[in-house]
């Protein structure tokens, strides 16, 4: 059995290890220039981005400011499909983010038009204090729905567009350093 003493112990020494993990990655930040994202070997196969590459590019983005440039470095031996990949993956999330948008503004619509049908019915049985009420409450509960799907979950779908769009116009670059030769958005955004 364990005893307090030796559980302070293992704590400590846990704390240790937590310090030098933190050194080392502090260590690779330090080497890492800001916005730039470096891809591996492992997030490819079979020679093309694979879903997970591709998470992980979006997900390190995520965070980069849009007035802020990023630069992606992919190695050499994947260069000639990355963008290809890249606007293909890109191109079908987009679609269905816009679907997602028209899809959310109609219910927003609809959730209005009920609200608004609650108030009218309030209004109506004005002589059923509890029934006045109940349509009250039930007016706030849709207006509000709507106003939220309409302002706020339909900016964040908002926001997911632009940073697929962000990683779109990105520097690309292989690993050598040698400039990765960009064709249509990217190659306009550059000169």
């Amino acid at each position: 059995m364990t005893t307090e003493n030796d559980k302070n112990m293992s704590r400590k020494r846990k704390i240790m290890q937590f310090k030098v993990l933190e050194r080392r990655l502090d260590r690779i930040l330090k080497e890492k220039h800001e916005n730039e994202i470096v891809l591996s070997n492992a997030d490819f196969k079979d020679g093309k981005l694979s879903f997970a590459g591709y998470n992980r590019l979006k997900q390190e983005c995520e965070y980069i400011d849009y007035s802020e440039n990023i630069e992606i470095i992919i190695p050499e031996k994947y260069a000639n499909n990355f963008k290809e990949t890249l606007e293909n993956m890109m191109a079908n999330e987009t679609l269905h983010i816009k679907k997602d948008i028209q899809v959310m503004r109609f219910k927003s619509i609809i959730f209005l038009l009920i609200g608004v049908l609650w108030f009218t019915l309030g209004n109506v049985f004005t002589l059923l204090s509890y029934v006045k009420e109940i349509t009250i409450v039930a007016t706030w509960v849709f207006v509000w729905s709507a106003i939220e799907m309409w302002f706020f979950d339909s900016q964040k779908m908002k926001k997911r567009k632009y940073n697929l769009l962000h990683i779109l116009s990105a520097k690309m670059t292989t690993e050598n350093n040698k400039k990765y030769k960009q064709e249509g958005i990217n190659n306009e955004t550059q000169e």
